[in-house]
C-alpha cells in the first residue's frame, strides 16, 4: 500500500510514479537504509574483532618447559 494514499491531497492512481514528493520519500527511505547497514556494518566488524581477541585469549595454549 502507498502510504500517501490517504494524506495526499493530489493522489491519483498511479501517480506515485510520477510524483517529486513520493520520489523524495523513497530517497529518504533508502538513504535510511544505507545508514542503518553502514552502522550495522561497523557494529559488526567491532563485535567480531573484539570477539576474535577474546577467544585468542581464552584458548588453552601449550605449556613447555
Amino acid at each position: 500500500m502507498i502510504p500517501c494514499r490517504s494524506s495526499c491531497p493530489h493522489y491519483a492512481e498511479g501517480c506515485h510514479k510520477t510524483c517529486t514528493y513520493w520520489k523524495n520519500y523513497q530517497r529518504e527511505l533508502q538513504d535510511q537504509q544505507r545508514k542503518k547497514m553502514q552502522w550495522l556494518k561497523a557494529q559488526n566488524e567491532v563485535c567480531t574483532t573484539v570477539l576474535r581477541q577474546y577467544l585468542a585469549m581464552s584458548r588453552v595454549r601449550p605449556t613447555y618447559f
